[in-house]
Formats: structure tokens, C-alpha cells, sequence
């Protein structure tokens, strides 16, 4: 899943919550539920990390351009690897919870904290 905005203000759990509440919002949110997501806190729990917080795990990573397209090649092959869960906790390792990024108030906002604050997160 992924979640995206067009501007550089914070995500407000409770507004998205207010928003897949909506009726308007009825089939983004069942979208949601068929993916596992049954709330704003389920779908914002994901977060994995910015490109600020992962600087240090990709600091000599080989950068994929229009000259060398090896990634998109790739990463088709990477699908269903045994590799892939160590490499997602390889990544949590590096996440906390994105001061800045998400706001809230409330339950909503400290379960997020919680979970987001927890390093190697297992799925």
C-alpha cells in the first residue's frame, strides 16, 4: 500500500480516519479492509521509513538510472524470496516514529507511537 501527499504538511490520523468515515470514502475504505487495513492507525502502522531514515542502510547502494535498469530487471525475481522478510526487518530496524510527519491527537496518535516507535517490527 502506499500513501501519498502533494504537499509537505503533516498526515493527521484523525482527519484520515474522518475522511475513510466518509461515505463518500465507502469503497476506499473497503478497498482498504480487503488489504488488511480496517483503519487510518492499521494503514499508517506500515510506515517503514523516509529516505532520511534509510540514508545509512543504502549509503553505497548502487544507483539504478536509465544507463542500468538492473533493479527493474530485478526486481520481478524478488517476489515471493525467501529473502524478503529479513530484508523488510532490515529496514524497520532503521524506523521511529516520523516527528513532523504524523500528527494526531489522542488513542489514535499514541498507538501509532507505539507501534512506529518499536524497532524489528515482525510480520
Amino acid at each position: 500500500m502506499l500513501l501519498g501527499r502533494d504537499d509537505s504538511s503533516p498526515i493527521n490520523v484523525d482527519e484520515l480516519q474522518k475522511r475513510l468515515d466518509q461515505p463518500a470514502y465507502a469503497s476506499v475504505a473497503a478497498s482498504l479492509a480487503d488489504a488488511g487495513f480496517h483503519s487510518a492507525v492499521d494503514l499508517l502502522a506500515t510506515y517503514a521509513g523516509r529516505a532520511s531514515d534509510l540514508a545509512a542502510m543504502v549509503a553505497n547502494a548502487e544507483i539504478n538510472n536509465d544507463m542500468n535498469l538492473r533493479l527493474q530487471y530485478i526486481a520481478g525475481m524478488g517476489l515471493n524470496s525467501l529473502s524478503t522478510p529479513q530484508t523488510y526487518r532490515d529496514i524497520l530496524a532503521y524506523r521511529s516514529f516520523p516527528e513532523g510527519l504524523l500528527t494526531g491527537t489522542g488513542e489514535r496518535i499514541e498507538r501509532l507511537r507505539a507501534v512506529l516507535g518499536r524497532r524489528h517490527r515482525v510480520f
